[in-house]
């Protein structure tokens, strides 16, 4: 990487437009000021671009770090088209899977097949599961409403009357009606079933591939979002570095290993680890906001300046958290096309259909609460339960690009939501290594016995990845992965009219962006708040 020694360059003026945090949110605002002839400086603090969102190498198998495909949403290509960026994509197909029922997402009769799978497994829930439906396809042609055009701000519909008049004013009316419904209701998902009357195993079975508290609208229109996934070739960390090449080829530059440990908005400079300050005409932090409010230094500031500050750390950090997840990088001795027989390159897959006993999270919760009194027999047994209620994400990179492993052999990612604060309190216990060991052999035992027979006699590498992983890398709370709790009123914006005020703070010349700047987020969320506040600093630099 470029910039990891010696002092870094500085305009005449002496200030210049800092972004701090280079994943999705930060490079996509590094890229948009760039193109404006800002010449960005980003400060990161680890060794690599991306955040959440990265790919690495492992003996000759690619394997992805962050999401197991990118949403495009009306925003990733149209965001490549309007910055002239060339990265290949595939279509990334998804499959979901309930015990032996599997549903392919590869054309619009996918929901019918899924919708009649759980008719099969639940016969005595068909009036609810009729209720379901309807939901289901409402939620999901809201997302195609939004999905359907290019966000307005990745194709201006001003610059184009043709396709203002024909296309974009046309789509308007049904987008605000979209925007009213899902900013007036955030019941979660568990409640709307629940209402629905569907009982606690099939609330489990459909609930469980999302994030506690989840909108309901936001989860069930995600059967639409599974056949919008794009996939890089190459692996998603190349859509990162095709952001970091447009930014230095534009004048910006990127600076890793650049933790800033201190913000002093009175004379607009920040600190980092090595005690090289630079002075701002504009901040934005594109990172956890927790982790912000705990480097703002308050000296020289107005009484009124500090007690909004004050005021917002409070609301930050008496808020909590979201899920986190496990991880299994795995390497098998075995032909793609071997696990292509079951799912296609990125399955949801649950291993019980019925007879379960607690919630997955039920259990999680209980083992958190009691951790420090389990005996490790204890503790093998209640993470075996926890794996064998629990939903696997599961991506085969080298079914959707072959080159990412080597020939005749595949990687497998395999992952399940977990509760980060559970490891936090393992690492104070001392237990974090135990814990890591038990989810490795409860999820392997799991997988071989309900997926993939024979699996572990044919693995060549496994690497685990926790909570703590995530935290410690890229410095986001409890290794949260979408921001805030959802279970929770989140303490930033929630609804589609509030997106371009997510950005602001109340601290003047500072903005913020990315999946703790908007709830609920994800990578077209990072991306869309990255632009936005692109914009707005653009404004103001040129305005200074």
């Amino acid at each position: 990487m470029e910039q990891k020694q010696g002092a870094l360059r500085s305009p005449m003026s002496g200030r210049r437009t800092i972004i701090i945090g280079a994943g999705l949110a930060g490079l996509t605002a590094g890229a948009y000021l760039a193109r404006t002839g800002c010449a960005p400086l980003i400060l990161e603090k680890s060794g690599s671009c991306g955040g959440l969102v990265q790919s690495f190498e492992r003996d000759g198998y690619i394997f992805d770090t962050g999401p197991r495909a990118l949403g495009d949403a009306g925003i990733l290509r149209p965001l490549l088209k309007n910055l002239g960026i060339e990265l290949p994509l595939v279509k990334g197909l998804v499959s979901t899977g309930i015990g032996k029922e599997f549903t392919h997402y590869d054309d619009a009769l996918a929901l019918d097949r899924y919708l009649a799978s759980l008719r099969r497994l639940f016969p005595t829930q068909e009036r609810t599961i009729g209720f379901l439906e309807k939901a289901i396809r409402s939620s999901c042609a809201m997302v195609r409403t939004l999905n359907r055009l290019p966000n307005p701000y990745f194709r201006n519909p001003l610059s184009d009357p043709k396709y203002l008049l024909r296309e974009f004013l046309p789509w308007l009316p049904s987008f605000l009606s979209v925007a009213l419904r899902t900013g007036l209701d955030h019941r979660p998902v568990e409640d709307v079933l629940s209402k629905m009357g569907a009982d606690q195993e099939l609330t489990d079975t459909v609930c469980r591939h999302f994030f506690r508290g989840t909108p309901w609208r936001f989860a069930l229109g995600y059967f639409e979002n599974f056949q919008d996934y794009q996939y890089p070739i190459g692996g998603t960390g190349r859509f990162p570095q095709a952001l970091e090449t447009y930014i230095k080829t534009h004048g910006g530059q990127i600076a890793t290993e650049r933790e800033v440990v201190s913000i002093l908005p009175a004379s607009r400079t920040v600190v980092d680890r090595r005690g090289e300050e630079h002075a701002y005409a504009e901040l934005l932090w594109a990172g956890d906001l927790r982790s912000l409010y705990a480097r703002i230094d308050q000296r020289g500031l107005a009484a009124g300046a500090v007690r909004r500050i004050e005021e917002e750390r409070r609301r930050y950090l008496s808020a909590k958290p979201g899920e986190s997840i496990f991880t299994l990088f795995l390497a098998v001795d075995a032909p793609p096309s071997r696990f292509g027989r079951r799912s296609r390159g990125h399955l949801i897959y649950s291993p019980l259909s019925e007879g379960r006993g607690k919630p997955d999270r039920a259990r999680l919760l209980e083992l958190k609460a009691g951790f420090a009194g389990i005996a490790a027999d204890e503790l093998r047994a209640r993470v075996r339960d926890f794996c064998a209620d629990s939903s696997y994400e599961i991506s085969i990179p080298a079914l959707k690009d072959p080159a990412l492993a080597p020939e005749g052999k595949t990687g497998l990612i395999v992952s399940v939501l977990c509760d980060g604060e559970l490891w936090e309190t393992a690492e104070s216990a001392n237990r974090a290594e135990e814990l890591q060991e038990a989810m490795t052999e409860g999820m392997l035992d799991i997988l071989e016995h309900s997926l993939y027979p024979e699996m572990r006699s044919k693995l060549l590498l496994r690497i685990p990845a926790t909570p703590l992983s995530l935290r410690n890398r890229i410095g986001t709370s409890a290794g949260a992965i979408t921001g805030w709790c959802l279970e929770e009123r989140p303490p930033v914006p929630s609804s589609l009219a509030s997106v371009m005020s997510a950005v602001r703070t109340g601290i003047p010349h500072l903005w913020k962006a990315g999946q703790w700047s908007y709830s609920p987020a994800g990578v077209p969320v990072a991306i869309l708040t990255g632009r936005i506040a692109a914009a707005g600093m653009a404004r103001r630099d040129r305005l200074s």
